[in-house]
């Protein structure tokens, strides 16, 4: 087995601690507004399929092209320096050069503000992204960055980035919304984009089931069933949709063939979720 392999079944452990179990993608409140019916009969499992279809259509139609653009915008970043420091024969300790840490720390934010300002529209949605960005760049600050393979100029170039856009999030001077720093970690950790394209539309997946259970919608049994059979959803999606990346002010942006909402109901269902009277998730 690969380290990436070993890696990827890390991050798809549903223990995960980035607060994802904390968050129903909108679920409880379309629940709640009768959007999703509540029977759990296989008849009329429609309304609760429907809502999946569409949710994580939206999700690669937005979010993933800001997954996708950071993880390639930040391995070149990242490639780029290293290999220019191995041809004038400089140190192999690419975590001090501060020059090569503010050129990537430039560019996710750039990439990052834009997330920020087509999702603040909807201060659920902003909030559930920011809360669950910063606890996976503590977890990889915490954890995988002690691991001995990020050792290497490379991992300790990376390590240094993720060090110092912590801090600057802490002080509210970047947001570091999870599809950014999802796709800054995949970098960091070797993980492949294609691999990590399928990991970050399978955890969105299962975060929507793992909700849907705690909601009494569906039974741990069914949820299985349905899950499995989601998979053929998600590579169709991934085959018409991995190639977007975020068009800043271009002629494809304004044409939505960058990252747009496809449901806009369902961000509208989820930006009631502070207005409901009782709830157990917080998004």
């Amino acid at each position: 087995m690969n380290r990436e392999t070993w890696l990827l079944w890390l991050l798809a452990d549903s223990q995960l601690p980035t607060g994802g179990f904390v968050a129903s993608a909108g679920l409880e409140a379309a629940m709640q507004a009768g959007l999703v019916r509540e029977s759990a009969l296989d008849t009329d499992r429609d309304s609760f399929v429907e809502f999946i279809r569409r949710s994580t259509q939206n999700q690669v139609r937005f979010a993933l092209p800001f997954c996708s653009q950071t993880y390639e915008q930040i391995s070149e970043q990242v490639s780029g320096h290293l290999t220019h420091t191995m041809q004038d024969g400089g140190s192999a300790r690419a975590d001090n050069d501060d020059s090569a840490i503010e050129a990537i720390l430039h560019r996710f934010a750039a990439i990052d503000d834009h997330h920020h300002a087509m999702v603040s529209s909807n201060s659920v949605a902003m909030r559930a992204s920011v809360a669950q960005g910063g606890g996976l760049l503590s977890l990889f600050n915490r954890g995988y960055a002690q691991a001995t393979f990020m050792a290497d100029a490379r991992g300790q170039l990376c390590v240094a980035v993720a060090k110092r856009l912590q801090r600057l999030s802490r002080l509210s001077k970047i947001r570091a919304h999870w599809p950014t720093v999802f796709g800054f970690v995949c970098v960091a950790l070797g993980i492949g984009l294609e691999h990590a394209q399928q990991l970050y539309m399978f955890q969105f997946v299962r975060q929507i089931f793992s909700a849907a259970i705690r909601l009494n919608l569906v039974g741990p049994l069914r949820a299985q069933a349905l899950e499995c059979d989601m998979q053929q959803l998600v590579d169709t999606l991934l085959a018409r949709y991995a190639h977007l990346r975020v068009a800043f002010e271009t002629m494809d942006d304004m044409l939505g063939e960058s990252a747009v909402y496809t449901e806009p109901i369902l961000e509208l269902f989820q930006g009631m979720h502070d207005r409901l009277y009782s709830r157990i998730f917080n998004s």
